[in-house]
């Protein structure tokens, strides 16, 4: 990989909690992938676990994730396709953004458009070497 290329990797799923497997098995080869080590990768896919169960409460539409991969590290960023959401619970929400201080080296949960947008990131502390 190129230190300068950012590869992103889509995934929509529909707001049913039983796709959350599918959102970690994501996490986990994308987090695998880009080098993180067993522990970054466990942190990688339970942060990503919160992003979806929070947006998944908000809304009866799909969900997008949007993964990137950079030098610096991996991103997500997750949202809904449809502008009729409901506000995540205030308590479910200060247990995600505990989780996410601890698993994640930045988070933020916002709207825009009037969609829910999360958004988290991921340090890489080695240099990104692309797997095959």
């Amino acid at each position: 990989m190129d230190q300068t290329e950012v590869r992103n990797v889509e995934l929509v799923l529909p707001a049913d909690l039983g796709y959350i497997r599918l959102a970690r098995l994501v996490a986990s080869g994308v987090a695998s992938g880009a080098g993180l080590d067993v522990d970054g990768v466990a942190d990688f896919r339970i942060a990503v676990d919160e992003l979806c169960a929070t947006l998944m409460e908000t809304t009866e539409s799909d969900v997008v994730l949007v993964f990137s991969v950079a030098p610096d590290g991996l991103r997500v960023s997750g949202s809904t396709t449809s502008t009729e959401t409901r506000p995540p619970d205030p308590d479910r929400m200060a247990l995600a953004q505990q989780i996410l201080d601890v698993v994640a080296d930045d988070s933020e949960y916002t709207t825009y458009d009037g969609r829910p947008l999360f958004r988290l990131r991921k340090r890489i502390s080695s240099p990104l070497q692309h797997r095959a």
